[in-house]
Protein backbone atom coordinates (compact mmCIF):
# COMPACT_ATOMS: atom_id res chain seq x y z
CA UNK A 1 0.00 0.00 0.00
CA UNK A 2 1.27 3.60 -0.92
CA UNK A 3 2.30 5.87 2.04
CA UNK A 4 2.34 9.28 2.12
CA UNK A 5 3.79 11.66 4.88
CA UNK A 6 1.94 13.94 7.55
CA UNK A 7 3.22 17.15 6.54
CA UNK A 8 4.42 18.74 9.53
CA UNK A 9 7.33 17.78 9.97
CA UNK A 10 6.27 14.64 11.10
CA UNK A 11 7.55 11.17 10.31
CA UNK A 12 4.18 9.37 9.48
CA UNK A 13 2.63 7.11 6.96
CA UNK A 14 -1.14 9.03 7.15
CA UNK A 15 -2.57 11.96 5.66
CA UNK A 16 -4.95 15.26 5.29
CA UNK A 17 -6.84 15.92 2.10
CA UNK A 18 -9.04 18.82 1.98
CA UNK A 19 -11.89 20.63 0.33
CA UNK A 20 -12.89 24.08 0.31
CA UNK A 21 -15.13 26.98 -1.35
CA UNK A 22 -17.86 28.78 -1.26
CA UNK A 23 -20.89 27.02 -0.34
CA UNK A 24 -22.83 24.93 -2.38
CA UNK A 25 -19.86 24.29 -4.60
CA UNK A 26 -20.07 20.54 -4.04
CA UNK A 27 -17.14 20.40 -1.50
CA UNK A 28 -19.03 17.25 0.83
CA UNK A 29 -20.47 15.50 -1.93
CA UNK A 30 -17.23 15.02 -3.46
CA UNK A 31 -15.27 14.83 0.08
CA UNK A 32 -17.84 12.34 0.62
CA UNK A 33 -17.02 10.14 -2.74
CA UNK A 34 -13.75 10.03 -2.49
CA UNK A 35 -13.69 8.96 1.39
CA UNK A 36 -15.40 5.85 -0.14
CA UNK A 37 -13.38 5.70 -3.06
CA UNK A 38 -10.04 5.77 -0.60
CA UNK A 39 -11.91 3.01 1.37
CA UNK A 40 -12.91 0.71 -1.36
CA UNK A 41 -9.17 0.91 -2.53
CA UNK A 42 -7.52 -0.06 1.34
CA UNK A 43 -6.89 3.14 3.29
CA UNK A 44 -8.07 3.68 6.59
CA UNK A 45 -10.22 7.12 6.39
CA UNK A 46 -11.98 9.83 7.96
CA UNK A 47 -14.04 12.33 7.69
CA UNK A 48 -14.06 15.54 9.42
CA UNK A 49 -16.34 18.31 8.90
CA UNK A 50 -13.69 21.01 9.35
CA UNK A 51 -15.26 24.35 10.04
CA UNK A 52 -14.88 26.72 12.84
CA UNK A 53 -17.02 26.21 15.72
CA UNK A 54 -16.64 28.27 18.57
CA UNK A 55 -15.02 26.73 22.27
CA UNK A 56 -13.64 29.21 24.51
CA UNK A 57 -14.47 31.73 22.11
CA UNK A 58 -18.18 31.28 23.37
CA UNK A 59 -17.20 33.81 26.04
CA UNK A 60 -16.20 36.15 23.77
CA UNK A 61 -19.74 35.77 21.62
CA UNK A 62 -20.75 36.33 24.82
CA UNK A 63 -19.38 39.36 25.70
CA UNK A 64 -20.22 41.10 22.62
CA UNK A 65 -23.63 40.03 22.55
CA UNK A 66 -24.55 41.72 25.67
CA UNK A 67 -23.02 45.49 24.29
CA UNK A 68 -25.12 44.52 21.59
CA UNK A 69 -22.10 44.17 18.56
CA UNK A 70 -24.10 41.14 17.18
CA UNK A 71 -27.46 40.25 16.75
CA UNK A 72 -28.78 36.66 15.83
CA UNK A 73 -26.54 33.44 14.70
CA UNK A 74 -26.32 32.77 10.94
CA UNK A 75 -27.34 29.57 10.28
CA UNK A 76 -24.36 27.56 8.76
CA UNK A 77 -22.64 30.72 8.20
CA UNK A 78 -20.26 32.60 9.86
CA UNK A 79 -21.47 35.04 12.81
CA UNK A 80 -19.32 37.76 13.06
CA UNK A 81 -19.10 38.98 16.48
CA UNK A 82 -18.10 42.30 16.02
CA UNK A 83 -20.48 43.08 13.56
CA UNK A 84 -22.55 46.44 14.95
CA UNK A 85 -19.34 47.53 17.33
CA UNK A 86 -18.01 50.82 16.40
CA UNK A 87 -15.16 50.78 13.74
CA UNK A 88 -12.82 51.94 16.56
CA UNK A 89 -14.14 48.93 19.03
CA UNK A 90 -13.71 46.39 16.17
CA UNK A 91 -10.27 47.03 15.75
CA UNK A 92 -9.51 47.24 19.43
CA UNK A 93 -10.55 43.97 19.90
CA UNK A 94 -10.23 41.87 16.71
CA UNK A 95 -6.74 40.71 18.36
CA UNK A 96 -8.98 39.23 21.20
CA UNK A 97 -11.34 37.79 19.05
CA UNK A 98 -8.08 36.14 16.58
CA UNK A 99 -6.75 34.85 19.44
CA UNK A 100 -9.81 32.98 21.34
CA UNK A 101 -10.28 31.62 17.15
CA UNK A 102 -7.08 30.41 17.27
CA UNK A 103 -6.67 28.58 20.09
CA UNK A 104 -11.13 27.16 19.46
CA UNK A 105 -9.05 26.02 15.76
CA UNK A 106 -6.13 24.55 17.57
CA UNK A 107 -8.60 21.86 20.16
CA UNK A 108 -10.13 20.91 17.43
CA UNK A 109 -7.61 20.22 15.12
CA UNK A 110 -6.04 17.87 17.85
CA UNK A 111 -8.85 16.06 18.51
CA UNK A 112 -10.20 15.89 15.03
CA UNK A 113 -6.98 16.02 12.98
CA UNK A 114 -3.80 15.36 14.61
CA UNK A 115 -5.11 12.64 16.97
CA UNK A 116 -6.59 10.66 14.45
CA UNK A 117 -3.78 11.05 11.88
CA UNK A 118 -1.21 10.02 14.87
CA UNK A 119 -3.55 6.60 15.27
CA UNK A 120 -3.19 5.59 11.46
CA UNK A 121 -6.39 7.31 9.96
CA UNK A 122 -6.29 9.43 7.07
CA UNK A 123 -8.65 12.53 6.86
CA UNK A 124 -10.88 14.03 4.77
CA UNK A 125 -11.67 17.10 5.95
CA UNK A 126 -14.74 19.18 4.70
CA UNK A 127 -13.48 22.72 5.16
CA UNK A 128 -10.45 23.77 7.24
CA UNK A 129 -9.00 26.84 8.34
CA UNK A 130 -8.68 28.55 5.10
CA UNK A 131 -12.69 29.24 5.04
CA UNK A 132 -11.93 31.21 8.74
CA UNK A 133 -9.10 33.03 7.14
CA UNK A 134 -11.72 34.09 4.46
CA UNK A 135 -14.43 35.14 6.69
CA UNK A 136 -12.50 37.17 8.25
CA UNK A 137 -10.65 38.84 5.32
CA UNK A 138 -14.47 39.83 3.87
CA UNK A 139 -15.27 41.75 7.46
CA UNK A 140 -11.57 43.30 7.59
CA UNK A 141 -10.42 41.75 11.06
CA UNK A 142 -7.68 39.35 9.58
CA UNK A 143 -3.85 40.43 9.98
CA UNK A 144 -0.95 38.77 8.46
CA UNK A 145 0.25 37.55 11.72
CA UNK A 146 -3.15 35.12 12.36
CA UNK A 147 -2.69 33.73 8.81
CA UNK A 148 1.19 33.13 9.55
CA UNK A 149 0.42 31.50 12.95
CA UNK A 150 -2.33 29.53 11.59
CA UNK A 151 -0.19 27.88 8.41
CA UNK A 152 2.64 27.27 10.64
CA UNK A 153 0.88 26.05 13.22
CA UNK A 154 -1.41 23.60 11.43
CA UNK A 155 -1.40 20.60 9.94
CA UNK A 156 -0.53 20.74 6.15
CA UNK A 157 -3.06 19.08 3.77
CA UNK A 158 -0.91 16.51 1.22
CA UNK A 159 -3.54 18.15 -1.44
CA UNK A 160 -6.01 20.59 -1.07
CA UNK A 161 -9.23 20.73 -3.36
CA UNK A 162 -11.12 24.28 -4.25
CA UNK A 163 -14.70 23.54 -5.63
CA UNK A 164 -15.30 26.44 -7.45
CA UNK A 165 -18.56 27.61 -8.85
CA UNK A 166 -20.10 31.05 -10.85
CA UNK A 167 -21.99 32.97 -8.14
CA UNK A 168 -25.12 33.14 -10.12
CA UNK A 169 -25.25 29.37 -10.08
CA UNK A 170 -24.52 28.95 -6.51
CA UNK A 171 -27.11 31.38 -5.64
CA UNK A 172 -29.96 29.80 -7.43
CA UNK A 173 -29.24 27.22 -4.80
CA UNK A 174 -28.69 28.62 -1.67
CA UNK A 175 -30.04 31.84 -0.55
CA UNK A 176 -26.74 34.28 -0.10
CA UNK A 177 -26.11 37.39 -1.17
CA UNK A 178 -24.70 37.54 -4.69
CA UNK A 179 -22.16 40.46 -3.35
CA UNK A 180 -21.40 37.85 -0.80
CA UNK A 181 -20.85 35.21 -3.27
CA UNK A 182 -18.67 37.61 -5.56
CA UNK A 183 -16.04 38.36 -2.72
CA UNK A 184 -16.16 34.79 -1.27
CA UNK A 185 -15.10 33.75 -4.77
CA UNK A 186 -13.08 36.02 -5.85
CA UNK A 187 -10.57 35.49 -2.53
CA UNK A 188 -10.89 31.98 -2.70
CA UNK A 189 -9.50 31.93 -5.96
CA UNK A 190 -7.09 34.05 -4.82
CA UNK A 191 -6.14 32.36 -1.84
CA UNK A 192 -6.25 29.29 -4.20
CA UNK A 193 -3.21 30.60 -6.53
CA UNK A 194 -1.03 31.35 -3.11
CA UNK A 195 -1.60 27.79 -1.86
CA UNK A 196 -1.34 25.70 -4.65
CA UNK A 197 -4.69 24.81 -4.18
CA UNK A 198 -6.53 22.67 -7.21
CA UNK A 199 -9.30 23.99 -8.87
CA UNK A 200 -11.84 21.84 -9.46
CA UNK A 201 -14.86 23.27 -11.60
CA UNK A 202 -18.18 22.11 -10.12
CA UNK A 203 -20.37 23.02 -12.89
CA UNK A 204 -18.46 20.52 -15.00
CA UNK A 205 -19.94 16.91 -14.95
CA UNK A 206 -19.57 15.39 -11.40
CA UNK A 207 -18.59 11.82 -12.58
CA UNK A 208 -15.90 13.38 -14.53
CA UNK A 209 -14.73 15.70 -11.47
CA UNK A 210 -14.18 12.70 -8.90
CA UNK A 211 -12.42 10.78 -11.52
CA UNK A 212 -9.99 13.62 -11.53
CA UNK A 213 -9.96 14.12 -8.02
CA UNK A 214 -9.14 10.32 -7.42
CA UNK A 215 -6.68 10.63 -9.74
CA UNK A 216 -4.96 13.71 -8.26
CA UNK A 217 -5.53 12.07 -5.33
CA UNK A 218 -3.48 8.89 -6.09
CA UNK A 219 -0.81 11.03 -7.79
CA UNK A 220 0.11 13.08 -4.68
CA UNK A 221 -0.06 9.74 -2.15
CA UNK A 222 2.37 8.38 -4.57
CA UNK A 223 4.53 11.46 -4.90
CA UNK A 224 4.62 11.64 -1.57
CA UNK A 225 5.08 8.16 -0.45
CA UNK A 226 8.33 8.44 -2.93
CA UNK A 227 9.90 11.42 -0.90
CA UNK A 228 9.59 9.47 2.37
CA UNK A 229 10.96 6.18 1.19
CA UNK A 230 13.98 8.71 -0.39
CA UNK A 231 14.68 10.68 3.01
CA UNK A 232 14.22 7.23 4.57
Amino acid sequence: MWRSRYLQNQCAKTFLICFTGIDGSGKTTHARALLKFLKKNGYSCVYVWGAFRPILSYTFFASTRLFGYWKIIRKNAFTNPLEYAPKKVAKNFSWVMRLFFFIDFQIKTLLKIRLPLLLGKNIICDRYFYDLLIELELINLSSKNFVYLMLRTLPQPLITFLMDANENAINKRRNFSLKELQSKRKIFLRMGKSFNFIVINSELDYSNNQKRIQELTFANIHQSDKVVRKRS
